[in-house]
């Protein structure tokens, strides 16, 4: 097991646009996490804000430590627990903030949020790219809908992404788009930008759905 211990444990500071890069890591095949970095890096080039993911070599996150690389403008801060098992620490990324566990959860998305929301940060502000994934992305693309954060899933990218749009309590929240493999896509879906006063998210949804049925 790796004993390394992520850089930082305190809460981050977050330079907007606030961008998070959710999806699988070590159940990404190689042919995946290359197609998404080839997305992602063309997509992000003149990205200048904060880039949030999962702070090792593996998967997706891997990717954001690519980014990292490529991108001097992005801060790129990973969330990621204090041992990580058998994944490697990605030295690339400007900051590591570590939970307690002892393997990835679902603690690590919940930290990020936490951080995110005592640093002032508008949750309708934050924009989600999503690249499959499994369990724990699944957990990451609803919470943000959740709170009312744009999400962008690439679509036909396999298991968790292609899964919300076959769950038909999720396929058509106002906040959730499917965005097809093109950096043009990807990058108007990031520059698009929000509006907090106007935003709608799934809890505003799902309360206007319980009051209609006079519940309230």
């Amino acid at each position: 097991m790796t004993q390394a211990r992520p850089a930082a444990s305190m809460p981050a500071r977050f330079r907007p646009p606030v961008v998070i890069l959710a999806g699988g890591a070590k159940g990404e095949d190689r042919a995946s996490s290359d197609a998404a970095t080839a997305l992602f890096l063309s997509a992000l080039s003149r990205f200048a804000g904060t880039l949030i993911s999962g702070g090792t070599t593996s998967g997706i996150a891997g990717v954001a430590g690519a980014l990292a690389a490529a991108c001097p403008r992005a801060k790129v801060i990973g969330y990621l627990p204090r041992r990580p098992g058998r994944s490697k620490l990605d030295r690339r990324y400007a900051r590591l903030c570590a939970t307690p566990g002892q393997e990835f959860s679902e603690a690590e998305c919940l930290r990020c949020w936490s951080d995110l929301i005592a640093s002032g940060v508008d949750p309708g502000t934050v924009a989600l790219l999503g690249w499959g994934g499994g369990r724990i992305a699944a957990f990451e693309y609803r919470l943000a809908l959740l709170l009312g954060a744009r999400v962008g899933i690439v679509a036909g990218t396999g298991r968790s992404a292609d899964g919300l749009r076959r769950d038909p309590h999720w396929a058509h929240a106002p906040r959730l788009k499917f965005l097809p493999p093109d950096p043009a896509a990807v990058r108007a879906f990031v520059n698009a930008g929000a509006r907090p006063a106007r935003r709608r998210s799934m809890l505003d949804s799902k309360s206007r759905q319980t009051r209609d049925r006079g519940v309230f």
